[in-house]
C-alpha cells in the first residue's frame, strides 16, 4: 500500500514541476530591437545612425534624384528626396519613419511611414562609408555613400 502511494505521490509531483517548468514565459519581441545586450553583441545602430546616408541617382522618367536617409538612436528617421526635373524645376520630398531592426543579426531594417506604408533594407552592408541593401525586393539594390 505505501509502495502505491508513495508512486502516486512522485507522478503528482512531477505533474506538478511540469506544469511549473511549461508556465514561464519568454518574450522575444524586444531582443531584436535591444541595443543594451551587453559588450559582447555587436551593436550596428550605432554605425547606421553615425551619419547621414546620400544616393544620387536617376528615376524611371530621366529626372535626376539626390535622396538622403538620417536614421537616429530613438528609433525614428527622415527620408529627403530632391528630384531635379529636365526644365529645371526642383522639387523636394521629407518623409519621417520609425524603424527598427527586423532580426537578430541586424541586417535588415523595417521603416513604417505610417499605417500600411512599409518599407524594408534587407542584406544590409555597413562598412567603408558604405550602407547598401535591397530595398523593398531583390530586384532593387540601393547603395549610400556616408555624409558626415
Amino acid at each position: 500500500m505505501k509502495t502505491n502511494l508513495l508512486k502516486y505521490l512522485k507522478l503528482a509531483l512531477i505533474a506538478v514541476l511540469m506544469v511549473n517548468l511549461t508556465s514561464c514565459e519568454i518574450e522575444i519581441d524586444s531582443f531584436y530591437d535591444d541595443d543594451s545586450i551587453g559588450n559582447y553583441y555587436y551593436n550596428r545602430s550605432i554605425d547606421l545612425t553615425s551619419r547621414t546616408w546620400v544616393s544620387f541617382y536617376q528615376d524611371v522618367d530621366g529626372n535626376y534624384c539626390c535622396q538622403e536617409l538620417d536614421y537616429y538612436m530613438d528609433r525614428t528617421g527622415v527620408d529627403y528626396i530632391r528630384v531635379e526635373y529636365p526644365d529645371g524645376y526642383v522639387e523636394t520630398f521629407e518623409y519621417s519613419f520609425r524603424w527598427n531592426w527586423e532580426n537578430n543579426a541586424q541586417t535588415s531594417i523595417r521603416m513604417s511611414y505610417g499605417p500600411g506604408d512599409v518599407s524594408f533594407l534587407d542584406d544590409i552592408y555597413i562598412g567603408g562609408n558604405r550602407l547598401s541593401g535591397y530595398l523593398d525586393g531583390r530586384n532593387n539594390f540601393v547603395e549610400y555613400q556616408g555624409k558626415r
